[in-house]
């Protein structure tokens, strides 16, 4: 069941970056941070590391694992980290939009939440709980890498998002 759940979410997100562009959309408060740093976004605090990778298996493995399929002329870029949930209720990960930006172009990208053991996705997150994320893309392999992911919240519509955050990838 996990896989299939999983190999869902890669088929839509490979089908939205591979086949079809993202608009220009913005949000009204726009803030940029650098590689490593920790961010807050609707708070929500960011702890990031980078990677790049072919497959993604986590770390912890327990019983069984994650497991992230391989796509041929593609590869997964990811910015993996903890996140915490700095409210007193639980906050769903679906009120989140990220795109990836290499090169002023922008591609779909997810945010991807693990439940605390690392053993399975979630949708949402405890109050005052900390979990690892990832902020996931693809990218053709032995392309450029992503300049930058923009992760937006709260949104309003059709008018666009409340804040944007802005992570550069690259020093």
């Amino acid at each position: 069941m996990l896989r299939f759940k999983l190999n869902s979410v890669l088929l839509v997100l490979t089908f939205s970056i591979v086949l079809s562009g993202c608009s220009k959309i913005t949000g009204e408060t726009v803030e940029t941070v650098e590689n490593g740093q920790t961010f807050n976004i609707d708070q929500m605090s960011f702890t990031p590391k980078e990677g790049i990778a072919d497959t993604i298996i986590p770390d912890n493995r327990i019983q069984y694992y994650n497991y992230y399929p391989e796509y041929d002329e593609y590869e997964y870029y990811f910015v993996k980290g903890t996140l915490k949930n700095e409210e007193d209720q639980k906050k769903d990960i679906s009120s989140y939009y990220v795109v990836s930006e290499t090169s002023g172009k922008r591609a779909d990208a997810k945010l991807i939440v693990t439940n605390g053991d690392k053993s399975d996705f979630v949708k949402s997150i405890e109050a005052r709980s900390e979990v690892e994320f990832f902020l996931i893309t693809f990218v053709e392999k032995g392309g450029d890498k992503p300049d930058s992911f923009h992760i937006f919240s709260e949104s309003k519509g059709n008018d666009g998002w409340e804040s944007e955050i802005q992570y550069r990838t690259k020093m």
